[in-house]
């Protein structure tokens, strides 16, 4: 199958624009003084649960199924972003992200499960822990930014906002010289 019958797809939460008001002001300020960053378009802020790579539109399916079971009788919740953070670290930032505090372990328990189905299915595990967190920007490369690491500092607390969480997406990631685009593809409602 050539590569252009498969779909780059990845499953997700969305955070829906009327719930990013702080998450965009978080943003805002951290562009001011690292404009070197990609930062993320606040129109597709989301949580990556599973990123599936480039997959046959038949076996996208057979796992979205199985997603779908997998995640029968799990009840909608509220997540609430609280601080900011960096990989590998503030100093040598790689990617900026805020943090889930309220609601992380309900995200904790959707991720496990897509990663066991996901498994079952044939697709890669992941090597590391799923972390509950929202990517804010990333650079092609850690380089130290002293402004940049105190303005995660001073925000390492801060009160991001809420969004109440009520589906998971199965999303389609289109790349352009702009940046990805995404689509949703199908959803699944949590109770």
């Amino acid at each position: 199958m050539a590569e252009s019958d498969r779909i780059r797809s990845f499953i997700a939460v969305a955070v829906p624009p009327e719930s990013a008001e702080g998450l965009r002001e978080a943003q805002e300020r951290l562009k001011a003084v690292e404009p070197r960053i990609k930062w993320v378009n606040p129109d597709g802020f989301h949580i990556t649960l599973k990123f599936l790579g480039g997959v046959e539109p038949q076996r996208l399916n057979a796992l979205w199924n199985a997603v779908g079971e997998a995640l029968d009788g799990l009840m909608a919740f509220t997540m609430r972003f609280r601080g900011l953070g960096a990989f590998p670290s503030a100093n040598r930032a790689r990617v900026v992200w805020a943090g889930v505090n309220d609601g992380a372990d309900e995200l904790i328990e959707i991720a496990k499960r897509i990663e066991q189905v996901s498994g079952k299915h044939g697709f890669e595990m992941e090597s590391r822990l799923f972390t509950a967190h929202l990517t804010l920007g990333r650079a092609r490369e850690a380089g130290s930014n002293p402004a940049l690491a105190a303005a995660i500092q001073e925000m390492a607390g801060a009160d991001l906002g809420q969004v109440r969480l009520d589906r998971v997406l199965l999303m389609r990631s289109e790349l352009t010289r702009q940046g990805a685009i995404y689509h949703e593809l199908e959803q699944k409602m949590l109770q």
